[in-house]
């Protein structure tokens, strides 16, 4: 995907940039996605306040977890990184190289091998590795000893985590960048990759989840589950992340600008899906790795179980892993970490 051509001058407005068409409407879109992103990082902090204080100031008798907050904290800074940087390179190109042969974006190209480019494309991929690494954490948690469902998933993060240093690599020479012909051949399979591997993740936890929750009605009975709701399984499931790649990945892939707007869009959404996770872990909502020998010692399914002595060899053995109490002379069911 080259932004370069040789097309005269927008007409119809004298006060027009004197730039061909697609670069004009290239900016356009790159000055849509930044502002977008603008207002997702607003989501960005309010979650990572509530984490910190969550993680750092817990209620008792819940502890402080400290691994938990380091993951919060340096992903924080890595999409915080991302934003003022780029928000610098908006000025620089937008404002102080406004008449940059070219214009503003053909001026980012010619700057690609300084640390005001690379260092914001490279805290994206590195934030991007980081969500990922909480999404293959949460599926060995949801699968509990299943290992092998991680097989694929774990050869596609490594793959992804190759692609991705030779996209920056690449990326980092003069008049280069993920938007030109030079790096589309790293580029493109880098965010092939990382997208397949959202969705795949996505779709096995959310599998998981479900099937949980049809083998606690059948062998419980009717009651209040923690992914009873639609909403409740999209966040446990990081979709917002996947959805947000496949957006990007689906415009970048058949060459079109509109891309540019998305890619901002992701670089705060691969933050917001984890951070949403690590809030159900704190609000005690999340799928921890006790759930299976809670489930099966809590007194409402003993009771319900009763009368179900086995369960039929396809159905979900290992309910996976959160902790259930149950509440006080009710049929709810709430998990807690």
């Amino acid at each position: 995907m080259s932004t370069n051509s040789s097309e005269g001058p927008v007409v119809g407005n004298p006060y027009a940039p004197q730039e061909p068409p697609e670069l004009i409407s290239f900016e356009k879109s790159d000055f849509i996605g930044m502002h977008l992103a603008d207002m997702l990082y607003g989501i960005t902090v309010l979650l990572f306040v509530r984490c910190m204080i969550g993680l750092l100031f817990p209620k008792a008798p819940r502890v402080r977890n400290i691994p938990l907050a380091v993951y919060v904290s340096v992903l924080f800074a890595l999409g915080t990184v991302f934003m003022a940087m780029n928000l610098n390179v908006a000025v620089l190109s937008f404002i102080d190289n406004r008449n940059f042969p070219g214009g503003p974006e053909v001026w980012a190209q010619a700057e690609a091998y300084k640390a005001i480019i690379v260092v914001p494309n490279t805290v994206f991929i590195l934030a991007n590795w980081m969500a990922d690494a909480l999404l293959l954490y949460r599926c060995k948690v949801v699968w509990d000893s299943h290992y092998w469902v991680l097989s694929l998933p774990g050869l596609m993060y490594l793959g992804s985590i190759s692609m991705g240093i030779m996209t920056i690599f690449q990326s980092s020479k003069p008049n280069a960048g993920i938007w030109n012909s030079v790096t589309i051949d790293f580029a493109l399979p880098y965010f092939s990759l990382s997208t397949s591997l959202n969705v795949l993740l996505t779709l096995l936890i959310s599998s998981r989840l479900f099937v949980h929750q049809m083998w606690i009605r059948k062998n419980v009975g009717s009651m209040r589950l923690p992914y009873g709701s639609i909403i409740a399984l999209l966040v446990e499931s990081s979709a917002i992340y996947a959805v947000s790649s496949l957006l990007f990945i689906g415009c970048y892939g058949a060459g079109s600008l509109v891309s540019a707007v998305f890619l901002p869009i992701l670089s705060q959404t691969q933050v917001i899906a984890p951070l949403l996770i690590i809030s159900r872990v704190i609000n005690q909502k999340a799928w921890t790795s006790s759930t299976r020998h809670a489930i099966l010692s809590n007194p409402v399914f003993q009771d319900a179980s009763q009368a179900t002595t086995q369960i039929n060899s396809h159905a979900l053995r290992s309910p996976g892993s959160t902790v259930f109490n149950v509440g006080k002379e009710s049929n709810s069911i709430r998990s807690v970490v």
